[in-house]
């Protein structure tokens, strides 16, 4: 029995009684984030008692959104079913937190182009479309453990109260960040335009445009209005447009722009990235050798810029790493389907993670992922294989 609340007595023994929680001494700074699906509820109950559809549902969702959380280095706290609470341990001040931040940024940005191809998945599988609202912010947190969960952070505190809370002012499928995290992107934002200018026309600044939606009420001895931002990409400057059905519905198939430094034959053109140049020369010679029409790029996000630019039609099938900088396989492969949903994707990696890309990427089965090294014969065989399937 628990006596006076600190001990507890078994068999004549007294014992110290374990904590629920237990914090540690000294509070950090991060930035936190949430992720929760929209109108979840009612969804699930027109299912009418069908669990398997349930489980699946949230599942494609979780799963989801747990590996892009996981490519950009965050770690997640804990799952609600409807929503993934996580943060990202790099923006603490002894850590480089520019390019943190900036990946705190681009997480966002990459969950919102990866709703089309969350809606594929469901689609495929019979299942209603889903949509989820991001919200981001930073400031001072404590952390703690609890005897559920022992090997895995829990964060409490008014920057957790209040990015949750304003989570209910994103758009759906659309992305909040509060006043703090917004100061310090703004402090950063000559630096961020270095990191991110690569997307831009010379001299355009950052791709991102932040503009204030409004403003959460809180107390800190006072009442205090606290600004909220949506975030989105600025399609004035950047080269990737974010209503790319209407784009491609614009264009006819008779209508067909190749890029006047290669002449495309169109049932076998390949774009390649990898950012190796050697592996990347020698994956091209054996699609040139076989009679394929390649173009190869060692930047992942010079290869996305020239996808969103080219007519849709122009390649049939992509060719990539996971591992890359800047950009790595899993985000490129968002992207590219936001632009093309049809788009055929093999991926090139020694990495051991077929699995999991299998369960979360709509239209990639452990055939799409070809392994570290490969021989001429394997790689072609492969690429023969995806052309077989369109």
């Amino acid at each position: 029995m628990v006596e006076g609340g600190e001990k507890e007595e078994i068999e004549g023994t007294e014992l110290p009684q374990k904590e629920e929680i237990s914090f540690s001494d000294q509070s950090q700074s991060y930035c936190v984030c949430f992720v929760s699906m929209v109108d979840s509820t009612e969804t699930t109950l027109s299912f009418n008692d069908q669990p398997d559809k349930i489980r699946r549902y949230y599942s494609i969702f979780i799963n989801t959104v747990s590996a892009m959380v996981r490519n950009f280095d965050a770690k997640v706290i804990k799952n609600t079913g409807t929503s993934l609470v996580y943060y990202f341990p790099k923006t603490s001040s002894s850590h480089d937190t520019l390019s943190a931040f900036k990946d705190v940024i681009e997480c966002g940005i990459s969950m919102i182009a990866a709703d089309k191809v969350i809606n594929m998945k469901l689609k495929e599988e019979g299942l209603p479309p889903m949509h989820y609202k991001i919200s981001a912010d930073y400031g001072r947190v404590e952390v703690a453990r609890s005897l559920s969960s022992p090997d895995t952070d829990d964060l409490f505190g008014s920057t957790m109260n209040i990015c949750a809370k304003i989570n209910s002012m994103a758009t759906p499928t659309g992305m909040v960040i509060g006043g703090d995290l917004y100061s310090i992107v703004k402090k950063f934002s000559s630096s961020f335009s270095s990191l991110f200018g690569r997307y831009n026309n010379p001299g355009s600044g950052s791709r991102y445009q932040f503009k204030k939606i409004g403003e959460y009420s809180i107390s800190r001895g006072f009442k205090y209005q606290y600004p909220v931002y949506s975030v989105s990409l600025d399609e004035a400057k950047g080269h990737i447009a974010l209503d790319v059905e209407k784009r491609i519905l614009q264009i006819q198939p008779q209508q067909k722009k190749f890029s006047s430094h290669a002449t495309f034959n169109t049932h076998a053109s390949i774009m390649l990235v990898d950012d190796e140049p050697d592996i990347l020369l020698t994956y091209k010679m054996y699609l040139n050798n076989a009679g394929y029409n390649v173009n190869a790029f060692t930047d992942p996000i010079e290869a996305l810029t020239h996808f969103a630019n080219a007519d849709p039609n122009t390649y049939n099938l992509v060719l990539m790493d996971i591992r890359m900088p800047n950009l790595n396989g899993l985000q490129l492969y968002y992207r590219l389907k936001s632009i093309n949903p049809n788009i055929k994707i093999l991926f090139v990696s020694a990495l051991d993670a077929a699995q999991e890309m299998v369960s979360v990427l709509p239209g990639i089965g452990i055939d799409d992922i070809i392994r570290k090294p490969v021989d001429n014969d394997q790689f072609l065989s492969k690429v023969k294989a995806a052309f077989k399937q369109k």
